[in-house]
């Protein structure tokens, strides 16, 4: 099966306003915008400076909804998948806060995802297939993941492979509660797709 990824939103929508209709099939085809749109987010979420130098990591309130609004606007395909994600724990990048400068924008971690891709109008299509993940670091700070189940993934297809990004402010991984999956069905369906922060 093909790789597939994801990306965040930084669209305005008013609040309660419904999803838009993605096209009938496995992914979400999207429309232009993407990495770029995303890199400008995240900076703009991140660095508050103190007078005496020291740093805090400061982000916008962000969850399912919003990833959602993000991949129906981004240029990428995405595919929303409910399961586990499995990769080598000590290749996760280490943040030097005595010189940030040292610590990678950018590790790619070779893993393995699988569970249920949400398929029509629920998660139904099993899969089990090799992926990426990206994690991104903002000076000390890194993105956060643990290898296991009990997520729910927004993977971005790059080519052949499928893409899954984790950044300091979340990112594109959620718990799998059911809130998280009410929000995604709710967006998917056409309801109100409420982003964290009303725009």
């Amino acid at each position: 099966m093909g790789s597939r990824r994801l990306l965040l939103s930084c669209s305005v929508r008013p609040k309660g306003r419904a999803a838009p209709d993605f096209p009938r099939g496995n992914a979400l085809c999207t429309s232009p915008r993407s990495g770029a749109a995303l890199s400008v987010l995240i900076a703009a979420m991140v660095v508050t400076i103190f007078a005496n130098s020291a740093a805090a990591l400061s982000c916008l309130p962000w969850g399912p909804a919003d990833a959602y609004l993000q991949a129906a606007k981004s240029d990428s395909v995405y595919n929303i998948i409910a399961g586990e994600l499995r990769f080598d724990e000590s290749l996760l990048p280490q943040s030097h806060t005595d010189n940030p400068n040292d610590t990678p924008q950018l590790t790619r971690i070779p893993a393995q995802l699988s569970g249920k891709m949400l398929d029509g109008r629920y998660f139904s299509k099993r899969i089990n297939v090799q992926a990426v993940l990206e994690v991104e670091c903002l000076g000390p700070w890194c993105g956060g993941m643990a290898t296991g189940g009990g997520q729910v993934f927004f993977a971005e297809q790059r080519g052949q492979e499928l893409v899954i990004r984790a950044n300091a402010c979340g990112g594109f991984v959620f718990a799998d509660t059911p809130e998280v999956r009410r929000q995604v069905l709710d967006c998917r369906r056409g309801k109100a797709c409420e982003p964290a922060m009303p725009r």
